[in-house]
């Protein structure tokens, strides 16, 4: 097994938290409706910082992440629901990962486990404002499940807007989008899922649940009030026992905005006001390396940016 997943298990093992497929965020979350990304952040530092922002690389690691029990409304804006054996977590590798040196690392050992990683910065964008969605996936040879099974990006909806009711989840897998490329172990491979094809977890104008797999295109044209109604993120859900893989680069872009999450298992100074007040104490070489002290921090900072 790739070593990377191999400490990811025994890491995990004193883990417990549980989650649910079709459990709907916090209700007053989605008062607002957008048309474009979030404005959430008060950081603009996009390379060291959760959360979103205009554009950008956005590194996201373990303290970003709120770890909850299933029928939980989000507490932070990065939550990591777990359903028995299933979970997760940032780790360095495996191979070379698009972006930075580590991904989000994603492990279900029986087919009833389930491992959901979710933002929620996004609720209230117009579907119809969106106009790239992306993420790269890494399945370890190692993986006893199903062939061509990987993470998938899900993505909570209010297909009616602001009139009752209407949520579902959207699902966009790997393995019924073939014309993008056949599915690959031990590498990393990336999507394209704003024009791929999706699934719905109930019947929502146009999409039946489950089994009607249609264009993103398609989707938002037979609903133009659709907006994110909770989490979108990268999932790992029941039915894939024995899969071992990973996520990185998870992208989402709209007509006012473009962000791509970076799951690194620990942050790197950008700039040498990140090393000030102790973080240089926080913060790793690329190569994992500690920091001697700030002046150390600082150099590295200015010859790394």
């Amino acid at each position: 097994m790739n070593r990377s997943f191999g400490i990811l298990a025994a890491c995990l093992a004193a883990v417990t938290a549980c989650a649910t497929d079709s459990v709907a965020p916090d209700p007053s979350a989605s008062s607002e409706i957008r048309d474009g990304g979030s404005s959430n952040s008060s950081n603009n530092n996009s390379n060291n910082s959760s959360n979103n922002n205009s554009s950008g690389v956005v590194v996201v690691t373990e303290p970003d992440v709120a770890r909850q029990p299933e029928n939980t409304p989000p507490t932070r804006s990065w939550v990591m629901y777990t359903r028995l054996a299933g979970n997760g977590a940032f780790v360095a590798g495996p191979s070379q990962p698009p972006l930075g040196v580590g991904s989000l690392a994603l492990i279900t050992p029986t087919a009833a486990d389930k491992v959901t990683l979710f933002n929620y910065d996004h609720v209230g964008t117009l579907l119809r404002s969106i106009n790239a969605i992306s993420y790269a996936t890494y399945r370890d040879p190692a993986s006893t499940a199903t062939a061509g099974q990987l993470p998938s990006i899900n993505m909570e909806i209010d297909y009616n807007g602001s009139a009752p009711g209407g949520f579902s989840t959207l699902v966009f897998e790997p393995i019924y989008n073939p014309s993008q490329g056949a599915i690959q172990n031990g590498v990393w491979q990336t999507w394209n899922a704003y024009s791929g094809i999706w699934w719905s977890t109930r019947d929502i104008p146009g999409v039946c649940a489950n089994t009607c797999y249609v264009r993103w295109a398609d989707i938002v044209a037979a609903n133009p009030n659709a907006v994110i109604g909770g989490g979108f993120g990268a999932n790992q859900g029941s039915g894939n026992g024995g899969l071992s893989a990973a996520s990185d680069a998870l992208a989402l872009g709209t007509s006012g905005s473009s962000v791509t999450y970076d799951f690194e298992p620990f942050r790197t100074p950008v700039t040498k006001d990140d090393c000030k007040d102790g973080g240089w104490m926080r913060l790793r070489t690329r190569d994992g390396a500690a920091f001697k002290n700030q002046g150390q921090c600082v150099s590295y900072a200015n010859h790394n940016d």
